[in-house]
């Protein structure tokens, strides 16, 4: 595959040609802390919605036997492309009869490719027919209940390995803060359009393309695309070739206050929500309430830091990631990133890479997990970190401290040498030689270590307090761990809540704190996403 010539700066191509040595001392590899938090947050709900611009893709295998849910109104397998959920709570969501919009939402006849609505989010893309787990078409599915009069939780096994690419971030977000820019402007070219009344634009669209560019530009390599919102969620471009039904049960009616907030779209509805003079949307900033909303929310954030039981693996030593580009990515303020100001030349350089990593590599094939690393380095000096820049330290004596208490065990005190101490340090939980490549990951996760220990050692060595604490505040924002937003202390019947999209205030964003779990996005604010993309 062929790299960026941007993957490394010169003076770490120079380094990489005979491996990195203890004498190096070369400046950060630059956006090494994004790719650092791309590869931490990746198939995690926590990180993932906090760094919730995923400008990365990754190659994915979701192992034979793992069990799949599909929410709908129909009663019959599905064939064809369709929305499958990794956690049953999120798949009933959309378990409901097709009896016209939920409250607030369009007049019936108008939901066409609405992904507000089950029928249209989660939509059926294809015909198709009742057939039994043998695949011929008997009574094995009855349909008891009649079509459109009830929801239906569909479970399925996955009938071998999925083969999936990863769109990491909250990237089935319909948002206009960046979550679509890796499918919309990079993926799929721009030609995922608005609607012509200005609602939302259709996932059944992208779902089309992504599964076109399976079978046309990838060799039908791809099964589908592996996506996160309120949860995990997988694009599968043919349920019948993939899956194998395990059972079709009808779900408990719904009442019509579950579906969404008051007077709103299931998802995070436009009525119910009203604007101030200064513009800011205001109002619930979530799904609403009852027993519906509380459910998916205790799965979802049951999965904050990892989606669990080896149902998903990465290939983390071969993605292709934005960040890795000779390209500008931060245009304003917002310190998200964002594509879609970018010229044609470069998108398409980004979006051959990926081509090439999906013909050439497989997410089984052997790989360090990287992920494991990344968290080593996090959950040693996390702690530390906060407590350094908390202000509870007051003196430069009682910091110099705190910094030999984490760094000794890295300092030879018969021949101190900063440089050799950080290398050290930086290399603590590097597996043997993983420098003498050219990994991505390994470089990503060896600079920021070594930005963290050379920083240490700079902020100990600094003789003015107030500078040693401005050292380290730097590298704690350079850093910018979720872990520092998490929330400590949460009673049993509480949540830690965080914007998941279309749910959560701008307060929720910069202090997630315990609520009610029960209602757990049931306040007043700012909604944090604003309007829906159009």
């Amino acid at each position: 595959m062929r790299s960026p010539l941007s993957l490394f700066p010169l003076y770490s191509l120079l380094s990489l040609s005979g491996g990195l040595t203890p004498n190096d001392n070369s400046p950060p590899l630059k956006n090494a802390n994004h790719i650092f938090n791309a590869i931490q947050d990746s198939m995690r709900q926590w990180g993932s919605s906090l760094h919730h611009n995923g400008v990365s893709f990754f190659l994915a295998t979701v192992p034979a036997g793992t069990q799949l849910y599909h929410g709908t109104s129909k009663s019959s397998p599905v064939n064809g492309t369709e929305w499958l959920a990794f956690e049953p709570e999120h798949a009933m969501v959309f378990a409901r009869p097709r009896r016209g919009p939920p409250p607030g939402g369009p007049p019936p006849g108008d939901d066409h490719d609405d992904p507000e609505r089950p029928e249209g989010r989660h939509g059926e893309l294809r015909r198709r027919e009742p057939r039994g787990p043998d695949g011929r078409h008997t009574d094995a599915w009855p349909d008891n209940f009649g079509e459109d009069d009830a929801g239906y939780l569909h479970t399925y096994v996955a009938a071998k390995d999925l083969r999936l690419l990863y769109v990491d971030g909250m990237s089935a977000a319909k948002t206009s803060k960046g979550t679509l820019d890796s499918q919309d402007i990079l993926l799929f070219n721009g030609s995922v359009g608005d609607r012509p009344d200005g609602g939302p634009p259709g996932e059944n669209e992208r779902a089309r393309l992504a599964c076109e560019m399976a079978e046309h530009e990838w060799g039908g390599r791809i099964d589908g695309l592996l996506r996160m919102e309120a949860g995990f969620e997988i694009i599968l471009c043919a349920f019948e070739r993939d899956l194998t039904p395990l059972r079709i049960t009808q779900v408990k009616p719904q009442d019509k206050d579950e579906f969404g907030p008051k007077g709103g779209h299931e998802h995070g509805g436009r009525e119910g929500r009203k604007q101030d003079n200064d513009g800011k949307r205001r109002g619930p900033g979530g799904p609403g309430h009852g027993p519906n909303s509380s459910r998916w929310m205790r799965a979802v954030t049951a999965r904050y830091h990892g989606i669990g039981g080896n149902r998903v693996s990465l290939n983390y030593d071969h993605f292709v990631t934005a960040f890795s580009y000779d390209v500008d990515l931060f245009q304003d303020e917002s310190g998200l990133p964002r594509l879609g100001h970018l010229p044609r030349s470069e998108l398409e350089a980004i979006r051959r890479d990926i081509t090439t990593l999906i013909i050439t590599h497989d997410a089984t094939e052997k790989s360090q997990d990287w992920q494991v690393i990344a968290d080593m380095v996090v959950t040693r000096y996390s702690k530390d970190l906060s407590y350094f820049v908390s202000g509870k330290i007051n003196s430069r004596e009682a910091l110099q401290a705190e910094i030999e208490r984490v760094m000794s065990p890295y300092i030879d005190y018969s021949d101190r040498n900063d440089v050799v101490e950080a290398q050290r340090c930086a290399t603590q939980f590097l597996p043997p030689h993983s420098l003498d490549s050219e990994s991505l990951a390994a470089h990503s996760v060896y600079s920021v270590a070594h930005s963290i220990c050379s920083k240490l050692l700079e902020a100990d060595k600094e003789t003015d307090f107030e500078s040693a604490m401005q050292i380290l505040r730097d590298l704690v924002d350079y850093l910018d761990w979720t872990t520092w937003k998490e929330c400590r202390g949460c009673a049993r019947d509480e949540l830690c809540v965080v914007p998941i999209w279309p749910m959560g205030t701008v307060q929720d964003y910069e202090s997630p704190s315990c609520k009610d779990a029960s209602n757990p996005y049931d306040q007043d604010g700012e909604s944090y996403w604003g309007g829906m993309r159009h």
